[in-house]
Protein backbone atom coordinates (compact mmCIF):
# COMPACT_ATOMS: atom_id res chain seq x y z
CA UNK A 1 0.00 0.00 0.00
CA UNK A 2 2.01 3.23 -1.20
CA UNK A 3 2.26 6.38 1.53
CA UNK A 4 2.39 9.58 -0.56
CA UNK A 5 4.44 12.47 1.35
CA UNK A 6 3.09 16.28 0.78
CA UNK A 7 3.81 19.73 1.93
CA UNK A 8 0.76 22.10 1.94
CA UNK A 9 1.82 25.07 -0.37
CA UNK A 10 -0.45 27.02 2.04
CA UNK A 11 -0.06 26.69 5.46
CA UNK A 12 3.94 24.58 5.03
CA UNK A 13 2.36 21.63 6.69
CA UNK A 14 4.45 18.37 5.87
CA UNK A 15 2.42 15.06 6.68
CA UNK A 16 1.85 11.72 4.41
CA UNK A 17 -1.30 10.17 2.94
CA UNK A 18 -2.52 6.81 2.35
CA UNK A 19 -5.04 7.52 -0.93
CA UNK A 20 -7.18 4.81 -2.53
CA UNK A 21 -9.06 4.74 -6.12
CA UNK A 22 -9.61 8.28 -7.06
CA UNK A 23 -9.04 9.76 -3.73
CA UNK A 24 -7.27 13.33 -3.99
CA UNK A 25 -5.26 14.83 -0.91
CA UNK A 26 -6.09 17.81 1.30
CA UNK A 27 -3.98 18.84 4.24
CA UNK A 28 -5.29 17.66 7.50
CA UNK A 29 -4.79 21.33 9.22
CA UNK A 30 -5.69 24.41 6.84
CA UNK A 31 -8.14 21.55 4.73
CA UNK A 32 -6.77 23.23 1.36
CA UNK A 33 -6.00 20.98 -2.13
CA UNK A 34 -3.21 23.74 -2.99
CA UNK A 35 -0.36 20.75 -2.35
CA UNK A 36 3.16 19.96 -3.56
CA UNK A 37 4.00 15.91 -3.56
CA UNK A 38 7.65 15.19 -2.01
CA UNK A 39 9.97 12.99 -3.12
CA UNK A 40 9.25 9.84 -0.54
CA UNK A 41 12.06 7.87 0.46
CA UNK A 42 11.71 4.44 2.40
CA UNK A 43 13.34 2.42 5.46
CA UNK A 44 14.92 -1.28 4.80
CA UNK A 45 15.75 -3.70 7.52
CA UNK A 46 18.69 -5.43 8.25
CA UNK A 47 19.90 -8.63 9.78
CA UNK A 48 16.39 -8.86 11.34
CA UNK A 49 16.18 -5.59 13.36
CA UNK A 50 12.90 -3.26 12.63
CA UNK A 51 14.03 -0.07 10.53
CA UNK A 52 12.57 3.49 12.09
CA UNK A 53 10.25 4.81 9.86
CA UNK A 54 11.90 7.36 6.56
CA UNK A 55 8.98 9.84 7.68
CA UNK A 56 6.81 10.83 10.83
CA UNK A 57 6.96 10.34 14.34
CA UNK A 58 8.11 7.25 14.55
CA UNK A 59 5.32 6.19 16.85
CA UNK A 60 3.13 3.16 15.15
CA UNK A 61 0.21 4.10 13.02
CA UNK A 62 0.04 7.50 13.93
CA UNK A 63 0.08 9.17 10.28
CA UNK A 64 -2.27 6.53 8.76
CA UNK A 65 -4.65 6.61 11.73
CA UNK A 66 -5.04 10.48 12.46
CA UNK A 67 -4.48 11.31 8.32
CA UNK A 68 -1.19 13.21 9.21
CA UNK A 69 1.49 13.19 11.56
CA UNK A 70 0.66 15.89 14.00
CA UNK A 71 4.79 15.73 15.08
CA UNK A 72 5.69 17.51 11.69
Amino acid sequence: MPIFEYRCEACGHSFEAILFGEQTPECPKCHTGKLEKQLSTFAVSKGGHSAAPAAGCGQANCCMMNGGCEVN
